[in-house]
């Protein structure tokens, strides 16, 4: 019971910070579409969060994604 208990948790956790990291990721995918297309642009749906490498963040991650997509 303990052990269900602790994996319950566990999990909660988990997919508490991925929802923030996927949350830090969208808004900079928005920022680097705007950064290319410019404020007035309707900004795609945001794409899953890949993952983040050392020394970068969820949302210089997205800034990069963001102005990737804006100019295909």
């Amino acid at each position: 019971m303990k052990n269900l208990i602790k994996m319950a948790v566990a999990t909660v956790i988990t997919l508490i910070s991925l929802n923030v990291s996927a949350s830090e990721f969208c808004d900079g995918f928005e920022m680097g579409y705007k950064t290319v297309k410019g404020n007035n642009v309707l900004v795609p749906m945001c794409p899953m969060a890949p993952l983040t490498p050392l020394g970068s963040t969820p949302y210089q991650e997205g800034i990069k994604a963001g102005m990737a997509a804006a100019r295909r």
